[in-house]
C-alpha cells in the first residue's frame, strides 16, 4: 500500500467518523427528548397517584375542610411529597378551605373554571407560576381537591432536553468543520507515526512479516507501547522500593541520633557535619541552628576530632580515644568513638562520631579510689596495730615472769611462750608482706585432682575427727601451683574448723565443679554453721575474721591469689551439707578433665 493511498483511507475513516458522530448527535438527542418526556410523565403519574391518596384520606372523614386545616397526618403528607398549595373547592367550584401550612397557601383560585373541575379522571393543568397542578373529585364527587406540585424538577428537566437539543447537533456540526480543514494537519502524525515505526525495529520485537504499512505501524506502535509500560512499571517498583527504604533509613537514622544518651555527631563523605544532636551541640558548644560553618569550625577546633573523622570517612575506625576540650577548671574529659558509615558494597558513606563526657565519672572514681585505698590502708593499720599490741603484751607478760623467776623449768615455759608469741608475729607479718607487695607466679598446668587428693589426705591426719573427702570433676588449671595449695589449704582448714565447732565430728567435702566459660572451679564445702549475711561482705577484707583467734589475712590472702591468677573466689551456701561453701576459679588449661569418685579415698 502506497503513501497516497494510506492516507485516502485515514481520510475516508475520519469522514465515516464524522458522519457516524453527527448521526449518534442525532439519536442522542432523539433519546434525550424522549428520556426528559418519560421523565416528566412518570412525575405526573406520581404527582396523580398522590393527590387521588390526599383525596381518599380527606373524603374518609367526616369534614374534609377541617381534617385538610387542622389534620396533623395530612399535613405531614403534603409536606412529605412537596406540595405547594392545596385547596378544597365544592362541586360548583367555590373554594371551601385552603391548607395554610404550605409554602403557596392562599394562592389558589377562589373559584375554578368549568375547564378546571374534574369529572371522574384527575385534570392535570399549570397551575400558579407555570407549576403542575391537578384536581381530583372526593368519593361521592361533593367536593374537588385541587394539588399544586412543586415543578422545579420537571420544568429543570424540559429545559435540559431543550438545550441539549441545540447543544449536541451544534457542537458535532463544530467538530466536522474544525475537522475537515484541519485534515491534513491531522494525517501528519499519522504519518509521522508510519515514519518512527520503520525505525524501531531494534528498539521492540520486529512485527509480524506481511501486512500493510498502517498494520505495520499500528503494531509497532502497540509494542512499543507495551514495552514502554514493562519498563515504567519495573522503574516505578524500582523507584518506590529504593524510596521506601530511603524513608525507613532516614527515620531510623533520625531517630538513633536523637535518642542517643550521649553526643552523637553524623558527618558526610566530604567531612561536613550533617547531624548533630543535643549533648553533642553542647560539648562542641552549637546553637539549636542549623548546621553549617560554626559547626565546621568547631570540629576543627579540636584536631582530634577531626583527625579522627577522617580517618574514619577513610575506613578507619577509632575507639574509646579520650580526649580533653576546654582548659582549666571548666575543661572536659571526653571518651571519642569514630566508626564508618558503609553501605551493602562497603562503601564510605560518611563516619559516626560518638562523644562520651568522662569528667564526672573519672572524678568519682578518683574519689572513690581514693577512700578504698584510705579506708583499706586505716583498717590494715588497725589490724597490724591489734595484732602487734596482743603479741608485743604478751611477751612482755612472760618475760617480766622469766626475770623474776628462779626455776629453770619454769623458766623455760615462759620462754617457750614468749617465742611462741613471736613466732605468731613473724607469721603475720610474713602473711602481711605476701598480700601487700606483689607476687610473682610461677605459671603452668595445675592438676587440681592430685593438689585435692594431697590437702584431704593431710587434713585427716590433722583433724582425726573430721571426714574429709574429694569428689566430682577437676578440670586442669594454668596457675602456680604452690599459691594454689596454699589457697586451698587455708579453705580445707577453715572448713575442718567450723565442721568440728562444739567437738561435734564434722564434715568437709572439696568438690571439683569441672569446666565453665575458660575457669576450672573447685569448691570446699562443710556442714558447719555457714557464713551469716551480715559477714560474708567483709569475708575477703584483711584482718576482718569471725574467729576470735584468728588473723583476718586468711581469706584475704585467698582472694589475692585468686585475682592474681585472674581468676575468682565465691561464698555461698552447701546445698549438700548446709554450711559454707567457698568456690574458687583458676583459668582453664587445654587438656581433658579428670573425673573420679570418692572411692580412692576411703
Amino acid at each position: 500500500m502506497t503513501e497516497r493511498a494510506f492516507e485516502r483511507e485515514i481520510r475516508n475513516v475520519i469522514v465515516g467518523g464524522l458522519a457516524t458522530l453527527l448521526f449518534l448527535a442525532g439519536t442522542a438527542v432523539v433519546v434525550l427528548r424522549n428520556t426528559a418526556a418519560w421523565g416528566v410523565g412518570e412525575s405526573l403519574r406520581r404527582m396523580t397517584a398522590e393527590t387521588r391518596a390526599l383525596a381518599d384520606r380527606l373524603g374518609g372523614a367526616p369534614d374534609p375542610a377541617a381534617a385538610l386545616v387542622s389534620d396533623a397526618s395530612v399535613a405531614r403528607l403534603l409536606r412529605d411529597v412537596n406540595a405547594r398549595s392545596v385547596a378544597l373547592y365544592d362541586a360548583r367550584g367555590q373554594r371551601v378551605a385552603d391548607a395554610p401550612f404550605l409554602p403557596d397557601a392562599g394562592l389558589a383560585p377562589a373559584i375554578l373554571p368549568p375547564a378546571e373541575i374534574p369529572s371522574l379522571e384527575p385534570l392535570v393543568m399549570a397551575g400558579e407560576g407555570g407549576a403542575p397542578a391537578i384536581a381530583v373529585a372526593l368519593p361521592g364527587a361533593t367536593r374537588i381537591v385541587r394539588v399544586v406540585w412543586d415543578g422545579t424538577s420537571i420544568a429543570e428537566a424540559r429545559r435540559n432536553a431543550r438545550i441539549l437539543s441545540v447543544a449536541v447537533p451544534a457542537a458535532a456540526v463544530v467538530l466536522a468543520l474544525l475537522v475537515v480543514p484541519f485534515l491534513k494537519r491531522l494525517l501528519e502524525p499519522i504519518d509521522a507515526l508510519t515514519k518512527t515505526a520503520r525505525g524501531v525495529g531494534a528498539l521492540v520485537p520486529a512485527a509480524r512479516a506481511g501486512g500493510d504499512e498502517a498494520e505495520t505501524a499500528i503494531a509497532t506502535f502497540q509494542r512499543t507501547v507495551e514495552e514502554l509500560k514493562k519498563r515504567t512499571a519495573e522503574l516505578e517498583g524500582l523507584r518506590r522500593s529504593e524510596q521506601r527504604r530511603a524513608d525507613v533509613l532516614a527515620v531510623t537514622a533520625e531517630t538513633l541520633v536523637r535518642s542517643h544518651p550521649g553526643g552523637l555527631v553524623v558527618v558526610d563523605a566530604a567531612g561536613r557535619l550533617t547531624q548533630a544532636n543535643v549533648p553533642a551541640r553542647e560539648l562542641l558548644g552549637l546553637g539549636g541552628g542549623d548546621l553549617g560553618s560554626p559547626a565546621e569550625a568547631a570540629v576543627d577546633a579540636v584536631p582530634a576530632l577531626r583527625a579522627a573523622a577522617q580517618a574514619a570517612s577513610a575506613g578507619t575506625p577509632t575507639l574509646s580515644r579520650e580526649l580533653t576540650l576546654g582548659e582549666g577548671p571548666d575543661a572536659r574529659l571526653l571518651e571519642l568513638t569514630a566508626v564508618p558509615i558503609l553501605d551493602s558494597g562497603k562503601t564510605v558513606l560518611g563516619a559516626l562520631l560518638f562523644l562520651e563526657d568522662r569528667t564526672t565519672t573519672r572524678r568519682l572514681e578518683r574519689e572513690l579510689s581514693s577512700r578504698r585505698e584510705l579506708a583499706a590502708l586505716g583498717e590494715m593499720s588497725a589490724g597490724i596495730a591489734h595484732e602487734f599490741r596482743n603479741a608485743t603484751g604478751t611477751i612482755l607478760g612472760w618475760a617480766r615472769l622469766a626475770s623474776k623467776t628462779e626455776d629453770p623449768t619454769a623458766r623455760a615455759r615462759q620462754l617457750e611462750a614468749i617465742q611462741t608469741e613471736a613466732e605468731h608475729v613473724a607469721r603475720v607479718t610474713g602473711d602481711f608482706l605476701f598480700f601487700a607487695r606483689p607476687e610473682r607466679l610461677e605459671m603452668g598446668p595445675c592438676d587440681l585432682r592430685a593438689l585435692a587428693l594431697e590437702i584431704v589426705d593431710e587434713q585427716r591426719t590433722l583433724t582425726p575427727g573430721v571426714l574429709v573427702e574429694a569428689e566430682g570433676t577437676f578440670a586442669p588449671a594454668l596457675a602456680d601451683a604452690a599459691l594454689v595449695r596454699r589457697a586451698l589449704v587455708n579453705l580445707v582448714k577453715n572448713a575442718c574448723e567450723a565442721a568440728a565447732a562444739g567437738g561435734r565430728a564434722g564434715h568437709v567435702v572439696l568438690r571439683g565443679e569441672g569446666e565453665a566459660s575458660g575457669f576450672a572451679r573447685i569448691a570446699v564445702e562443710d556442714d558447719g554453721p555457714g557464713v551469716p549475711d551480715e559477714a560474708a561482705q567483709k569475708l575477703f577484707v584483711p584482718f576482718f575474721s569471725t574467729k576470735e583467734t584468728g588473723t583476718g589475712l586468711g581469706l584475704a590472702l585467698v582472694a589475692k591469689i585468686a585475682v592474681l591468677h585472674g581468676g575468682r573466689i565465691s561464698v555461698g551456701r552447701s546445698a549438700a551439707l548446709q554450711g559454707a561453701r567457698f568456690e574458687l576459679a583458676f583459668p582453664a588449661a587445654a587438656t581433658a578433665a579428670f573425673r573420679f569418685s570418692r572411692s580412692p579415698l576411703n
